[in-house]
């Protein structure tokens, strides 16, 4: 069980953590957050924290035990500190009294915390020139040898040169589950620790021989990524790897496998929907913590770049019990190294939600989302216009949002909804600006 104590530092820790990426309050956060999350983390610390970690300690999943030291020691790396022993033992002066962690106060590197402060010394003492010597010559052998140990301890290793390695892929099939079958070469490491990670999840990081140049994976879910070569702590090459879905991927999100479901079982009467009986005959139960269901389509569309595009879609949501009130549905188009996320959710819940533009961030926290509220029980139209990375959002024929897209981003490659529970979808379309139809599903 987690002691009130260790459940004090967590919270801390989380607060800085979220203070230092920006993205908003975490009970907004959707599952392609915490993947962004764990990939910065292993970016940064080179350690590994699985979606699933990352969302109980958040406490999106329920889970009694502790985080593990590994899992602790990583956290609290990402915002600046040694390990977790240190972050408990430091000042605890980061929370001003408005409750908001003062990030920049706890990120002082560790080696000038050491440093002894600068004593004046007293006009009463008389030293003689000999004692001035000695201080002035021990003061500045102590900076020689503080200097050394600081480079000994804090001095990033020289980097090493990506044009020494090789890395690809080759997908074996279509649909999922996928074997992807990776080629490198990095012989030319100077440590044992060479791993091969999928993507954004650093739980999909395995360790390969160093002499080896074949390694075989599996992609449980499609979508557009980046896979990546890593020689102890630095990524050395990466390049991009689209899994398609062959169709609809339909799937009751567990883990470390998901559950998968056949289309046909979920397309009926006209939509794309799985009950609530279908989910339940797989052994899911729905309380007390619903399922997320996600349907995704990844495929190369023909002429249909992300700078301008229209995109429309009919949804609602099938289940409201229980824990399942806010009814939350987070919509996803799905370009090339970004995505625009689009959330729902019930009236009386919109202060849990937030937005992802390509770069551009928003929270109800700070900004006025409730256009984002409807009724989910009855159908809700949503339409995303592109111009020139000008994003505009409608729901329910009203314009509910507005914002230009700060990254580059380039070709559509999918869409993707993640249901609370579980819900439907009426049709979907992707139009290019003269008109034109790259995709539409009526189902």
């Amino acid at each position: 069980m987690i002691t009130q104590q260790e459940d004090r530092e967590l919270t801390r820790c989380r607060r800085l953590i979220e203070e230092k990426i920006g993205w908003g309050r975490s009970d907004g956060w959707s599952t392609q957050d915490f993947e962004r999350l764990g990939e910065q983390i292993a970016d940064q610390t080179g350690i590994s924290l699985s979606v699933t970690t990352l969302k109980r300690v958040w406490g999106r999943v329920r889970y009694d035990s502790a985080p593990t030291a590994t899992t602790l020691n990583a956290l609290v790396q990402f915002v600046g500190y040694e390990n977790w022993s240190h972050f408990k033992d430091a000042p605890q002066n980061d929370f001003p009294q408005d409750g908001l962690p003062q990030y920049e106060s706890i990120v002082q590197p560790e080696h000038l915390k050491k440093m002894p402060a600068v004593v004046p010394e007293p006009v009463q003492l008389r030293r003689s020139s000999d004692k001035r010597r000695w201080w002035i010559g021990g003061g500045l052998l102590a900076g020689i040898v503080g200097t050394l140990v600081f480079f000994l301890n804090y001095a990033t290793p020289e980097p090493l040169s990506s044009a020494d390695f090789s890395f690809s892929s080759r997908p074996v099939t279509k649909g999922l589950p996928n074997s992807v079958v990776f080629h490198y070469d990095a012989t030319a490491s100077p440590t044992d620790s060479v791993f091969i990670q999928q993507s954004w999840d650093p739980n999909r990081r395995e360790l390969v021989p160093k002499n080896g140049h074949e390694y075989t994976s599996i992609y449980y879910t499609p979508g557009y990524y980046r896979a990546k070569l890593v020689i102890g702590r630095q990524i050395v090459k990466q390049h991009n790897l689209m899994i398609l879905s062959d169709g609809w991927h339909v799937a009751v999100m567990r883990n470390p496998v998901p559950v998968y479901v056949k289309p046909e079982e979920a397309i009926h009467n006209g939509a794309l929907g799985l009950s609530v009986a279908a989910i339940e005959a797989h052994n899911i139960p729905m309380q007390p913590q619903p399922p997320t269901v996600l349907y995704r389509y990844v495929r190369e569309f023909e002429r249909l770049n992300a700078r301008n595009f229209v995109f429309e879609t009919r949804v609602k949501n099938d289940f409201r019990k229980g824990s399942s009130a806010c009814q939350h549905v987070h919509i996803l188009v799905l370009c090339k190294n970004q995505y625009l996320s689009i959330p729902l959710s019930a009236k009386g819940c919109i202060a849990d939600l937030n937005l992802y533009l390509a770069g551009h961030y928003a929270e109800a926290k700070t900004t006025d989302l409730s256009a984002f509220g409807a009724d989910l029980t009855k159908w809700v139209d949503v339409r995303c216009e592109v111009r020139n990375k000008h994003v505009q959002l409608f729901v329910g024929g009203k314009k509910a949002y507005e914002a230009i897209a700060p990254n580059a981003f380039t070709d559509i490659v999918g869409v993707s909804y993640e249901f609370e529970g579980t819900g439907s979808v009426d049709f979907v379309r992707f139009n290019r600006l003269d008109g034109t139809t790259a995709f539409e599903d009526k189902f």
